[in-house]
């Protein structure tokens, strides 16, 4: 069972940092299942119903849509990763899109609850930023299952005047310099596969035994360094303020933005190592092929509907820095991870959330790591 991962999305989520050179431009998605996709579509129902995160889905914009379309929209809101799949299964058969990270897919499909889709269904998806790499963790066995929502990173944060050089390294966590001044997440979801990044495992979300080794000498070391473990981003931004952390993983860049809105006194950063970042998708499930689905997953899609999340919610969606910049207010755009955008190395930095390997060997070393050993 997956250890539970509470998705702090409300409001200020993001803050962002400023590349050179423009990039990303949206494609035209060819989708790996499109041709194996069940095309036969079930009659609508004149509603739907998703399942999703606080700050996804703006109710104004729902019932302007309801009303331009005649389709209800029904929302149910989660509060973790863990509630929305016990949501999911409670109501199966009810619940026609459910958002959720590429490294809950495997947990959904193996439970039975995935209904494959064909993207030619979904004109919108054009918009979709071609720097995001999510096609092969949303195609199981040949089938396409959603499309991405909205994405974002959980970086390396530090106070300024602490680092005249900004760090370039997770191992900055391990520096004795800094015990009891460290910060990260009570969480092993978030949180285990920096640690083994900071090791020197390539691959964190698909562990050899060596490399849970190295794991578990990383999280060794790692404990005296830690003072207090953060529920949420408001915990980490407090332990910041009071002085008792100055550098840390950012369980969410809305952390170095809440720190910094009294001045600019917080950096962030992606290490040389990689850094992990999650992918929200729109997922469908049993009983959603059909017609009204697919228009509003579309029209979630389209440039204003994802501009408005973004100057909103403080979110990234998944257009284009450059399509986004044309409809994004100026101050709502700086605070938001699309400007990554412009580097055109940026994903090159990042390790995109899967779903892990022996989560219960993952859960047992963070359970140790919390007792001290």
């Amino acid at each position: 069972m997956k250890a539970q991962y509470v998705r702090p999305f409300l409001n200020n989520r993001f803050s962002a940092v400023v590349a050179a050179a423009s990039l990303v431009l949206g494609v035209t998605l060819t989708s790996p299942s499109t041709a194996t996709a069940s095309t036969k579509i079930a009659p609508d129902k004149g509603s739907i119903t998703i399942l999703t995160w606080e700050g996804y889905h703006a109710q104004d914009k729902i019932d302007a849509y309801a009303k331009k379309s005649g389709v209800k929209v029904n929302q149910i809101i989660a509060g973790s990763v863990d509630e929305m799949f016990a949501k999911a299964q409670s109501m199966k058969g009810k619940i026609d899109v459910a958002y959720f990270d590429l490294g809950s897919v495997d947990r959904y499909y193996k439970a039975g609850l995935l209904q494959s889709i064909d993207s030619s269904k979904v004109p919108d998806a054009k918009n979709i930023s071609s720097g995001l790499q999510w096609k092969k963790d949303l195609t199981v066995k040949g089938q396409l299952y959603g499309l991405p929502y909205n994405w974002g990173t959980q970086p390396l944060m530090w106070l300024k005047s602490a680092f005249p050089t900004p760090p370039t390294s997770w191992k900055v966590l391990w520096d004795k310099k800094y015990e009891g001044k460290v910060s990260i997440p009570d969480d092993s979801y978030i949180t285990v596969p920096m640690v083994a990044l900071a090791q020197g495992v390539k691959n964190p979300f698909n562990m050899s035994t060596a490399d849970f080794a190295k794991l578990k000498s990383g999280l060794k070391s790692l404990r005296p360094q830690i003072k207090t473990l953060t529920a949420g981003f408001n915990d980490q931004a407090n332990l910041f303020s009071s002085g008792d952390a100055v550098v840390g993983y950012a369980q969410n860049i809305a952390v170095v933005n809440q720190l910094n809105a009294d001045g600019d006194k917080y950096g962030f950063g992606f290490p040389t190592e990689g850094t992990p970042y999650w992918l929200d998708c729109s997922v469908f499930l049993k009983g959603a092929n059909r017609k009204e689905v697919y228009d509003f997953v579309s029209h979630t899609l389209t440039k204003p509907w994802q501009a408005n999340l973004i100057s909103t919610a403080g979110a990234t969606g998944v257009i284009s820095y450059e399509a986004a910049a044309k409809l994004v207010p100026a101050k709502k755009l700086a605070v938001s991870e699309i400007t990554n955008l412009t580097n055109p190395d940026f994903f090159s930095l990042l390790k995109p959330f899967v779903t892990p390997n022996k989560m219960d060997q993952r859960v047992k070393f963070w359970s140790e790591f919390k007792a001290g050993y």
